[in-house]
This record gives structure tokens, sequence and C-alpha cells, in this order.
């Protein structure tokens, strides 16, 4: 009997431990830390210091920073770095700003857009990732003999390009880059692309340029990502990258548009969008595109006459399918045969115009309707378009009460217009219909009044009279262009009296990119007229003679 109550007693104790062991793993009621110190001090004496009097551990901060020498200035602009102690090296930094090569499994970060480019009177259009790497790393190729960059810039590439060699890349400082841009030296150079300025001509790397309507900065072979590193928290942000298409807006801008004569008759036979039909994608891929129609849309227009003598021009109502199938979005009206089929079909073409919402310009309901520039805004890219007619015939001109082109006159009221606009913040796009001839090179007025232009503020001044194309320079950070050639117009074989006026079948169409309200590139399209109507992308071989030439003859008319 004895030895069963101890087993019983040794059960009870048991059963009691067991009672308490399963109630220990239930969540217990709150206790006061000092209530919560006395019991563990009865299971651990001397723990109750320990246990009211530790405070937490304080969470490491960032106090030391490292950043890539090849991140530029500009990505580092709006960082607070206050308080932080610059390493010389990555190992010794709590936090660092370092490149990356876009690649499946690297981390993400802030993508930067780098441009390959090269002096604005470069023939070539492009070149392959593994030949720029080639000229990098010391090798001459595809007519260039060196690469000039930034030392920021140098280093940035060694990721993607190599380490740069000593006898072909060139180190320099920003000012002495941007003098080089407007030279014949064969030289290429890669900028961020917030450095990008129209006096460098872009070039394609592997077929894809930054400039393209259509770019992604993910899929372009001098793309980086600069990202943060750390093993501690921090709140600081890099930029979100350097190029956002929401800032972005492409213009392009053409010659002589006359649907007429030779013209409107492929029109008849071949349908009225037939003169569009190979250049349509560079005019649609546009945000903004030009056309100069120097010709009235008329109910009485006869139907078209390939050998019409005289020059008097209109164009039947149905020719406007051309100007939609282009995606036409502005017209110039300073053309010197608007009226030529009088008053009424004037007003019948500016009719026809508002109907479709386009925005006209240089010509109008009257005089003070002519002058008026032309407000756009894309894309945070604020563009004014004025223009005006200096040669004539005065019959054309708009007056008081009646409609017609925008006469320049002195020139007076259109400097004051541009530098107004230019003072609203707006960037002026000047045109003007001047003097004909058939030559590449401008007269010495032509010069004199396109540069007053720009002196007033205009950071583009087109001639939109030129049957044969002329040159291009740049004058106080304005684009001049003194002819783009026809559009679409029929001089394909063109003679005054015995003598033959060359190259009228050479087309330039000028592709102006805006960013951030600034012009920053200008892509020269180039195209040669066929069967008296069709523009087409010249061929390789066409595009580098007609560059050459013209290339070569703007050198005379550099600042």
């Amino acid at each position: 009997m004895k030895r069963r109550s101890v087993y019983l007693g040794l059960i009870g104790i048991v059963v009691l431990l067991s009672g308490c062991y399963r109630t220990a793993n239930l969540t217990p009621a709150p206790l006061l830390p000092t209530t919560y110190a006395q019991i563990l001090q009865t299971l651990t004496p001397g723990t109750d210091d320990q246990i009211t009097n530790t405070t937490p551990e304080p969470e490491p901060q960032v106090e030391t920073l490292w950043i890539h020498p090849g991140i530029p200035e500009s990505c580092l602009a709006g960082l607070d770095l206050a308080g932080l102690t610059l390493m010389e090296t990555a190992d010794e930094a709590d936090l660092r700003i370092n490149t990356l090569q876009i690649a499946e499994g690297v981390p993400s970060g802030t993508i930067w857009t780098y441009v390959l480019a090269a002096p604005f009177y470069t023939i070539t259009d492009g070149l392959s990732l593994a030949s720029l790497r080639s000229i990098w790393q010391g090798q001459a190729l595809a007519g260039f003999e060196k690469v000039v960059v930034t030392e920021r810039t140098s280093q940035a590439m060694a990721l993607l390009l190599g380490e740069p060699s000593t006898t072909t890349v060139e180190i320099v400082d920003s000012e002495t880059l941007q003098s080089l841009a407007i030279s014949d030296d064969p030289l290429l150079t890669i900028l961020p692309f917030e450095d990008l300025s129209p006096i460098w001509k872009v070039l394609r790397v592997d077929g894809i340029s930054p400039i393209d309507s259509d770019y992604s900065p993910e899929t372009y072979a001098l793309s980086l990502i600069f990202a943060l590193e750390s093993s501690i928290e921090h709140s600081m942000a890099l930029p979100p990258g350097n190029y956002h298409p929401d800032k972005r807006t492409v213009l392009v801008m053409t010659g002589v548009t006359a649907l007429t004569r030779a013209t409107a008759y492929m029109m008849e036979i071949n349908g009225n969008t037939f003169p569009g039909t190979d250049i349509q994608q560079w005019m649609t891929s546009a945000d903004l595109t030009h056309i100069s129609n120097e010709v009235p849309f008329a109910a009485n227009c006869p139907s078209p006459n390939p050998n019409q003598e005289n020059l008097i021009f209109c164009s039947s109502t149905d020719r406007i399918d051309l100007l939609e199938y282009v995606g036409t979005d502005i017209i110039e009206l300073t053309g010197n045969h608007m009226l030529d089929y009088g008053v009424a079909a004037m007003n019948l073409t500016i009719e026809m115009y508002e109907e479709r919402g386009w925005t006209y310009y240089a010509g109008g309901w009257d005089l003070t309707d002519a002058q008026t520039a032309r407000k756009i805004t894309h894309n945070g890219n604020n563009l004014a378009f004025i223009g005006c007619n200096p040669v004539g015939p005065t019959s054309d001109f708009a007056t008081a009460s009646q409609p017609g082109s925008a006469p320049c006159g002195d020139y007076g009221w259109i400097l004051e217009a541009i530098a107004e606009v230019r003072a609203e913040g707006y960037l002026p796009i000047v045109t003007l219909q001047y003097a004909e001839d058939y030559t590449a090179v401008p007269s010495a007025k032509m010069i004199a009044d396109f540069k007053a232009l720009a002196d007033a503020g205009a950071v583009v001044v087109n001639g939109s009279q030129a049957h044969t194309p002329k040159v291009m320079t740049f004058y106080n950070d304005a684009f001049l262009h003194y002819g783009l050639g026809n559009l679409f117009f029929d001089q394909m074989n063109v003679y005054y009296g015995e003598t033959y006026m060359p190259n009228t079948r050479d087309e330039f169409i000028d592709r102006l990119v805006f960013y951030d309200n600034e012009l920053i590139s200008v892509e020269l399209l180039t195209a040669e007229l066929e069967d008296y109507a069709r523009p087409r992308p010249m061929t390789t071989a066409e595009r580098q003679a007609f560059l050459d030439r013209i290339f070569n003859a703007a050198q005379g008319y550099l600042e």
C-alpha cells in the first residue's frame, strides 16, 4: 500500500507538471516589465538588470558613399549627399552607385541612354556595336580614326566596350568636345542623351537610334543601368533615367508640294495616295507633319494636263486624300500660287484644312490671320509656326479684306512676332517662300535674312521655295536650311530655255527632334522623285553622293 501511494504521488506530480508545460505554450496576458522581471528572476537569479535596463540596438546608418567614376553629373544632381563621406573604393563604402550592363538577372535600376554621334556633316549613318568596339579598342574602322569623349563617359563605356585604347580614344573636356561637332574630322563621340545637341549627327548602333520614334532604352546597345548597392537600408533614390518618351516631339518639315500638272495626272491614273506610297512611314511616324502646299483646291479645277505650259495651278478637291494619307498636321501657306484660282478657291482651301483640324500658318483669311503665329504644345514642347513670302507676286498676298499668303515686307512684323513667342517660352519654327533658283547655295541676301530671323529667336529657319535642295548650317544655336527641294511636284527634267536645271529630283525631309522644350537633333531624310510624283527613299549610294555634294558645298557657310 505504501509503495502504491508513492507511485500515485509521482503520477500526480507528473500530471501537474505536464499541465504547467502545456499552459506555457499559450499566449500569456501582457505583463508589466517589472512583473516580468520578477518572474524571470525567480527562475534565473540576476537577470532583472539585463531585462529592465537593455535598450534596442540602433539601426546601422549609411555614412560612406562610393560613386562609380563614369556616373554623369546630371545623374548625381539633386541627390542629397550631405553628411556622407565619399570613399575612393567600393569596398570601403556603406552605399555604392555603380554601373551595370543590361542583361537578364541584373538588378533593376536607373537606365541611362548614351548616344553615338559624329560631326553634323558626316555621311555615315550608323555602325555595328562590334565595329564601334573595335575602334574603341584601337583599330580604326569604317572611315573613323578616333572616338572623342569626356573622362566620365570613358569610364562608363568601359563596361560595354572594354578598356579604351590610348591610340583611338581621346579624352577631352565638354567644351572642347562641343567645338568638334562642326568639323570635317572623321571622328566619333559618345554622349549621355541629355547632352545631345543638333550640331551632332546621331548614328545608329546595330540599326537602333535613340531619336527613333519607337526607341526603347532596354533594347539599345549603349544603355547602362545605374544602381544603388548596399546591405544597409537607405532612403536615397536615383533619378528615373535620362530618356522619357513623353518629353519628346518629332516634327518632319518638307519642301514644295504642288498637286498639279504631271503629279496630279499620275494621281489620276494611280490613285490619289500614289505619291506618298514610299515615304508614308517617314511622315506618319512623326508626331507632327508639315506640308507646304502651294496650290489651292478649286471646285472648278480642270482635269490635269501633264504638258500644261502656263503656271496657273489648282488641285481638285479629292487630291487632299494624299495629304491625309501622309498624316498632315500643319499646312504652310506661303506659296505664290495660292490665289491662282481666285478668292473662292483660297477660301475653300482654308475651309478644307479647318474641317480636318489641321493647323495652317503664313497665310489665312486676311492679313491678320496670315501673320498670326500658330502655337502647338506636344509632350511639353512648345512650338510656334510662323512664316512669310518676301517675293510675291503681290497679287497673292493677304490684305485686310482678302485671303492670301503673308507678305514679309521689311520683316519688321515677323521679327517682333518671333521675339514675342520666344519670350512666352515657345520655340519659333520659321519658313520663307524665298526667291527661287536652281543652285545648292544661298545668296548673300538670303543668308542675311535668315540670320536676322535667328537673331530674333527662331530655332529653325527653312526655305520652302527651293526646287533643288540647298545647304544647311547652324547660326546662334539655330538650324538654318536654305531649301529642302520638292516633295510632291513633277520636276524631273527641268529646262529653262535650253539650260538644264539639275538635281530637281533630289529631296530633303528634315526630321526635327525636340525634347524637354529644346531642339536636340536634326535628321536629314533623303528621297528621290520617281514617276513625276512619287518620292522614294534614296539608295545608299544615292544618299552618299547627295550628302557628299551638299556637305561639301556647306563648308563655305559655317560660322
